[in-house]
């Protein structure tokens, strides 16, 4: 064993080949969401068919924002009034609603979203099964509704109380919706109180089968069942009682919390345990979680989008950039300082007519603008040689006091230049 840990390391320090870590963790990638109003969007609900492509809704806007590159990019796509939530069955048909109880439907990924029905009260939650083509929503004064392609039919939920999640995780014929203190479970076509649950207020509910699910609401109350009717509260390390908006599992072991100031729970263990993640990304109220795997995931919630992905990798040693770059300042939003990391390539090499002037460094201009185009300081200004390069912008480096809003920065590397946008919340 000790030969070949020492072979690898030859192999990969002789032929400069990729030996690197992998680490993943969190991201804020909020200033990627198009701001198409004065104020920032808030942002319920989150669905992804593919670790790349997914939608977000928005309460403020009637817009929803679609990814097909993993959130590095989102373009809008338009409902007549906002949606509280969305359920997507692939990646061309989906069904999202909210205000008014207005029920949209499309079938090319968004680019049209048309009115399909309504359901009359706010709708906040809609859930299909896998491969089901009749689902179900949800909403204030205990409506409950199913959906198909040819509209919605309402159902009796037996209690007045109004529900803020369901979920179906199998079939079309079996589920579950929570709301105030009561959890309902659909079965033998009708809507039924046979569950024992601790006291409480439930936000949420996920089931990942017929018999294992969760809930969680307020005051940090997360309660599990492991035969779809008996439920028990399971240990928050939150020591603020903090609460919680939304429960995603991928299995019986893996799932994720989130809820109010930022807070994010992950369990890999069914939640026999649960241990608290991203501190500090945000102190905004997080509604919303999604993940595709164990390694890319997503959150939203008011005026954020958090992403759970590939972070940190070693390059090859030695190596020079090969292009131009301007990465997303982090952290974002950020308060009070945040870091801007560019990249200068290595240049071609130099004809003998040429001489050793072409080796010499570019002039480097990077500038911060704000939201009016007013340049609030000059970041960099100077001539600079191929590599990777970061400079920390806030309240000190731009000599000037700074509001809370959106920002610019821009750099300029003779013909390359990019601009890229960033959020200061205090």
């Amino acid at each position: 064993m000790q030969k070949l840990l020492i072979a690898i390391i030859v192999n990969c320090t002789l032929l400069n080949v990729n030996c690197f870590a992998q680490q993943y963790g969190w991201t804020d990638i909020s200033a990627n969401i198009p701001q198409t109003g004065e104020d920032l969007p808030r942002m319920p609900d989150v669905y992804f068919v593919s670790d790349n492509e997914g939608w977000i809704t928005c309460v403020n806007y009637a817009e929803i924002y679609n990814t097909t590159d993993g959130g590095e990019t989102f373009e809008v796509q338009t409902t007549e009034y906002h949606c509280n939530a969305i359920h997507m069955l692939n990646e061309n048909e989906g069904y999202a609603g909210g205000s008014s109880g207005f029920v949209y439907r499309t079938t090319d990924g968004g680019e049209n979203w048309n009115f399909h029905a309504t359901m009359v009260a706010t709708l906040t939650d809609i859930s299909f099964p896998p491969m089901g083509d009749t689902g179900y929503c949800c909403g204030i004064n205990g409506n409950i509704w199913s959906i198909d392609s040819s509209g919605v039919t309402k159902m009796t939920s037996g209690v007045p109380d109004s529900f803020g999640a369901i979920s179906f995780p199998v079939k079309s014929e079996e589920g579950w919706a929570c709301g105030g203190s009561i959890i309902r479970h659909f079965f033998n076509n009708e809507w039924i109180g046979d569950q024992f649950r601790p006291a409480g207020g439930y936000n949420a509910i996920y089931m990942v089968d017929s018999l294992n699910g969760w809930v969680v609401g307020d005051g940090g109350i997360i309660a599990h069942t492991e035969d779809g009717k008996n439920w028990f509260e399971q240990v928050n390390p939150d020591t603020q009682t903090r609460t919680l908006f939304d429960v995603f599992f991928l299995n019986t072991n893996e799932g994720w919390v989130v809820g109010s100031q930022g807070i994010i729970l992950h369990t890999t263990n069914g939640g026999t345990t649960w241990e608290m993640e991203g501190a500090e990304l945000t102190t905004e109220s997080l509604a919303g979680v999604y993940f595709t795997s164990p390694t890319n995931g997503y959150v939203v919630g008011n005026y954020t989008v958090l992403k759970y992905g590939l972070i940190i990798s070693v390059e090859k040693e030695e190596e020079l950039p090969t292009e131009f770059s301007l990465l997303q300042n982090y952290p974002n939003p950020f308060n009070p300082s945040t870091k801007i990391k560019y990249s200068i390539p290595t240049p071609p090499q130099p004809s003998p007519s040429q001489g050793e002037g072409v080796r010499e460094g570019l002039i480097v201009s990077l500038k911060v603008y704000d939201i009016l185009g007013r340049e609030v300081t000059t970041l960099v200004n100077k001539q600079q040689q191929p590599g990777t390069y970061e400079v920390e912008f806030g309240q000190v480096s731009s000599n000037r006091h700074l509001v809370s809003g959106t920002y610019f920065y821009r750099i300029q590397i003779g013909e390359f230049a990019k601009t890229k946008k960033m959020l200061l919340l205090k």
